[in-house]
């Protein structure tokens, strides 16, 4: 089973290359350097799942000191002040079982951790997940720390469908034995690295206070001001609109320099817009706003008229002409399910293409009839 997380749409563009940091843990005083910010980059990740925002298809480093880059660290040191103990706790402890130190991490991770892990996904849910390594505390900078969004399982192995901050817009496969075999411990990733043992870590939900809603923001070094609207940036083309669309000066951020660069130039999947002064309503998907033609099919669509974001007037003309590569697509009254693949829209044609494909019916989104004529489309795939 999967949900509707996927590493293309809401991973973040760019790979886990921060600049390793010497961090203490606060849960356990021991000091430990990190290799990048892999749980501040998967505890972001659900941050802007859980809100609908949109990620930015920016696929450079963020800068320390940058809104993207400060918030990535500050969510890094939240999973080690929550998950501290229980990464100390695996370090500690052997593979297998002893009369003196317990069950052993081999079965910790299949007896307690794997049921947690599949009934948080079969809620809908992503999972913030720890990987060990370590054998020991100066060892804890080794473990690794992903989003599990979906498992699947055989007569002897559980595969768990994780978003790598390492390997971005990748699935990444994490194989083990369902049940403790002494013979075949390790969890083998299909990127190549392998595992002591995981577990499910603990998550609150935050929002970047960059991405509020209505947020008037600028680079320090740029004078366009942006409104945020569903995670997306929309340019203030001047102090008249800026005044029209309701905008106080006195709350708009200077963001360090190169900041806006990993704002997305969208809005997140399912909002809702209108230009200011204008009565036509859009609906965004993978970053292209389709247009819904009546009230009628607005409701039909079961969206919610509150949720309606005004946006300056102008500003839809930069949204994407075509929507962002991996967009699952379905006109509302209509079977064919289309997969926008290299620029183009292609026919889906069966149960098996999805499965092969990784691709979760939850995550096909549905446009007003008509709203697919005239976009690109290529050959169907079989």
């Amino acid at each position: 089973m999967r949900i509707s997380f996927t590493p293309a749409e809401n991973g973040f563009a760019f790979s886990n290359g921060f600049t390793n940091h010497v961090l203490r843990v606060p849960a356990v005083g021991v000091d430990i350097t990190t290799r990048g910010r892999c749980g501040g980059m998967a505890a972001a990740a659900m941050d802007y799942w859980y809100a609908g925002l949109a990620m930015s298809t920016n696929g450079t480093l963020p800068q320390d000191g940058s809104l993207v880059g400060d918030y990535v660290y500050a969510r890094l040191m939240d999973t080690f002040v929550d998950n501290g103990l229980k990464f100390v706790q695996y370090a500690t402890s052997l593979d297998h079982p002893t009369w003196l130190r317990g069950k052993g991490v081999a079965r910790m991770t299949r007896e307690d951790e794997l049921p947690k892990l599949k009934a948080r996904l079969n809620s809908g849910q992503p999972v913030l997940l720890g990987l060990t390594q370590a054998r020991s505390v100066t060892e804890l900078g080794n473990d690794h720390q992903v989003v599990a969004y979906g498992w699947e399982q055989d007569s002897r192995y559980t595969y768990v469908l994780v978003y790598d901050n390492n390997n971005p817009g990748q699935e990444v496969r994490l194989r083990l034995t369902t049940v403790d075999d002494p013979a075949e411990r390790a969890i083998t990733g299909s990127n190549g690295k392998t595992w002591r043992g995981l577990f499910v870590e603990s998550y609150t939900r935050k929002v970047p206070s960059y991405l509020a809603d209505g947020r008037v923001i600028h680079d320090s070094t740029d004078p366009r001001i942006m409104v945020i609207r569903g995670g997306g940036q929309f340019w203030v083309p001047s102090p008249a609109e800026f005044d029209a669309c309701g905008l106080r000066w006195d709350a708009v951020v200077s963001a360090k320099s190169g900041s806006m660069a990993h704002v997305a130039t969208h809005p997140g999947n399912g909002t809702l817009v209108r230009e200011r002064g204008t009565d036509p309503i859009h609906v965004v998907y993978g970053g292209k706003a389709f247009w819904i033609p009546s009230p009628e099919v607005f409701e039909g669509l079961g969206l919610d008229w509150g949720k309606v974001r005004e946006i300056p007037q102008g500003t839809l003309a930069g949204l994407r002409s075509m929507p962002l590569d991996r967009t699952l697509l379905r006109e509302r009254s209509a079977d064919p399910v289309w997969l926008v693949d290299g620029g183009r829209l292609r026919h889906v044609t069966s149960q098996a293409v999805m499965d092969r494909l990784g691709l979760e019916w939850g995550c096909v989104r549905v446009v007003p009839d008509g709203a697919l004529a005239g976009l690109a489309t290529g050959t169907p795939i079989t």
